[in-house]
């Protein structure tokens, strides 16, 4: 069986290149900043936390309103139970756009299936309650009805839920202006995510900071992402994250924007911790120049206010077009978690049953590999396979890095660095169970999965 193939780019030139979120109509200008941009280079929303922006994509599925979509009580289940799998085992706290039959809505969904008892407060405002209302406001595990009261009313929510359950809420209309939306409890859950993109079930996951508030707004402006390597001559990136000294930062071709298309000196690009960026802090570089066509950027190290348990590195600001822009390279300060590292590849989750006809939505057929190891695993020569034969092949030069996950789809689409599709037309993984194996480039199953889980 043929597969498509990664672009001759290295994974850090493939990551920084892959297409984000979708976008209007074609056709037009817009014109913010320096050049114009056309209107099918405009995102929906844009998500910004400091520093950090992300281009948001509404989902939507099966023309259903986001009433229909979110399920509440469903089968006499008090969780939420939406239309398109949105929940994964494990347990976060998930903000997202959805479009329906008329206009967008602004939804949250928290906990999951195996996670425990939790809370998600948080305060709101730019909600316009003379345009939209909570379609959606709770389900409780131990009311009658959908509506319980809230502390502060319109602007202030309180979801609770018990263990092994979901909570959340949806208002419509909801981007007549900025909605801020500030945290104030997040317990029994792991992580604040904001999803994106038009199929649910294939939704790009962005971590956000539990700590800083979220502001989405319609887009002004893309967002588009760099191809960023931190300590340009060294594998493992390892420095001291209190010293004083100098990071050299190198922005390389290969991203949607480029070294070409920076201008430091009049458009800052901020460096540091996702914490820092997301607090609107950052460092400024100490001097730029060009090498061998690289834009290459020096910090001061304990201006960028890295601790020890960060592993990621951003690079954010703003290019000679206006557009905003982003790129990331993983970091050990400290040297920590380098020693002998090792990969480990296993399944971290997989949905079996999409919905509707098996065959007509063979995207929503998917399993999920984690690098569950602490270095990065090179998939070039693994297979994926079945019980019944069928075949994937990895890409040559695809690679997870540490914790990071790719979904493998049934169906067909493009490849991204955390969707890669088999181009099947009929459905692979059973729903009455099955086995997930993969071998690698000498033959030997590195994983032997066993479901029945969907």
């Amino acid at each position: 069986m043929s597969n498509k193939r990664l672009p001759d780019l290295s994974r850090r030139e493939y990551l920084a290149g892959a297409a984000t979120v979708g976008a209007l109509g074609a056709g037009g200008l817009v014109y913010n900043g320096d050049l114009p941009f056309t209107e099918s280079e405009m995102p929906t929303f844009v998500a910004q936390q400091g520093y950090l922006r992300w281009e948001l994509e509404p989902m939507s599925y099966e023309d259903q309103t986001v009433k229909e979509f979110y399920g509440y009580g469903d089968g006499g289940e008090a969780s939420a139970n939406p239309s398109a799998p949105l929940v994964e085992d494990d347990a976060a706290s998930r903000v997202f756009a959805y479009t329906g039959p008329v206009n967008d809505s602004l939804g949250f969904l928290h906990g999951g299936p195996t996670g425990p008892a939790g809370e998600a407060d948080f305060a709101f405002s730019g909600l316009n309650r003379s345009k939209g209302e909570w379609v959606v406001r709770d389900d409780p595990a131990d009311a009658d009805d959908d509506y319980e009261p809230w502390a502060g009313g319109n602007q202030r929510v309180d979801w609770q839920w018990p263990a092994g359950s979901t909570d959340g809420g949806a208002f419509w209309n909801a981007f007549e202006s900025t909605v801020k939306i500030t945290p104030k409890t997040l317990s029994g859950v792991d992580s604040w995510r904001l999803l994106s993109g038009s199929n649910p079930a294939d939704a790009t996951v962005h971590e956000l900071s539990p700590e800083k508030p979220l502001k989405i707004r319609e887009a002004k402006r893309p967002v588009k992402t760099m191809n960023v390597d931190v300590m340009p001559e060294s594998e493992d990136n390892v420095f001291d994250p209190y010293s004083q000294d100098t990071l050299d930062v190198a922005v390389k071709p290969g991203g949607e924007v480029g070294p070409d298309d920076l201008d430091p000196g009049n458009y800052s690009l901020y460096f540091g911790s996702r914490e820092y960026l997301a607090g609107q802090n950052g460092a400024s570089p100490q001097k730029t120049m060009t090498v061998e066509g690289d834009l290459l950027l020096k910090y001061k190290i304990s201006a960028a206010n890295f601790s020890l348990s960060d592993r990621t590195a951003y690079l954010v600001g703003k290019s000679k077009s206006g557009a905003w822009v982003r790129g990331t390279d993983a970091i050990h300060p400290g040297g920590f978690g380098t020693g002998e590292p090792t990969g480990d590849l296993v399944v971290s989750d997989l949905h079996v049953d999409a919905a509707g006809a098996d065959e007509q939505n063979l995207n929503g057929e998917w399993v999920a590999f984690q690098n569950a190891g602490d270095a990065t695993l090179d998939l070039t020569g693994y297979t994926v396979l079945d019980e019944e034969g069928w075949e994937f092949h990895l890409p040559d030069g695809f690679t997870l890095d540490p914790q990071e996950t790719v979904r493998l789809h049934t169906g067909s689409g493009e490849y991204g660095p955390h969707n890669l599709y088999w181009g099947l037309e009929s459905e692979v993984w059973q729903n009455g169970g099955g086995t997930v194996l993969v071998e690698d480039d000498t033959g030997t199953t590195v994983v032997e999965y066993e479901y029945p889980r969907n």
